[in-house]
Order: structure tokens, then C-alpha cells, then sequence
């Protein structure tokens, strides 16, 4: 019994290897209709900057924070002091929701 299982286990290693190593260069196996896709939006610091402040300041519940926003090729480094999580959780998730960020470094403390 232990050899019948070794040989199905085997067998089935040697199939997905066999599987995978026909998977070779996707390029050329690409139909001549193929396009390539037109590139997505691209978004400037300056227009993810002036999204994620207008977003913050609008937000009720953020009145009374000192948050400071910098961006630089799309990562985002917020800092400042709030007073509560939900504070905390309304600034990262206005700054995840705009388009274009790729990366945030929160730095907010509570005070």
C-alpha cells in the first residue's frame, strides 16, 4: 500500500512539471490580432496631494486634526497628531481612496 501511494504522488509531480514546462514563452504563442492595451491614467503628486487634503478637510470628523501630507511618485507620508483611531482610520482611508496612491507611510500619533 505505502509503495502504490508513493508511485500516485510521483505521478502526480512528474504531470505538473510536465505542465508547467510546456508553458514556454507566451509571446510568441500571442494571436497577430493582439493589441496591446493603451496605458492606464497617470496621476501627478501634485493632483494626488491636492485629493487627499480635500478629502481630509472635508471630512467632519476630521475638524481639529494636525495632519501634514507629503507625496513623492505616489507614496504618501502622513503625519501629524489626531485625537482618536477613528481619526486615525478615516485619514488612512481617505488617502488609500484617491487614485494613484501606491504606497502610504502612516506617521499620525494620538495625542
Amino acid at each position: 500500500m505505502q509503495t502504490s501511494y508513493k508511485l500516485f504522488i510521483f505521478s502526480i509531480l512528474l504531470m505538473n512539471i510536465l505542465t508547467l514546462s510546456s508553458c514556454g514563452n507566451y509571446a510568441e504563442k500571442t494571436h497577430e490580432s493582439w493589441v496591446t492595451p493603451p496605458p492606464g491614467a497617470v496621476y501627478d503628486d501634485s493632483t494626488i496631494f491636492a485629493r487627499i487634503t480635500q478629502a481630509v478637510q472635508s471630512d467632519p470628523i476630521l475638524q481639529g486634526t494636525n495632519v501634514e501630507i507629503k507625496v513623492n511618485d505616489g507614496s504618501v507620508v502622513l503625519s501629524g497628531t489626531v485625537k482618536n483611531e477613528d481619526q486615525l482610520t478615516r485619514v488612512n482611508m481617505h488617502t488609500w481612496i484617491v487614485d494613484g496612491v501606491k504606497k502610504v507611510d502612516n506617521q499620525i500619533v494620538k495625542k
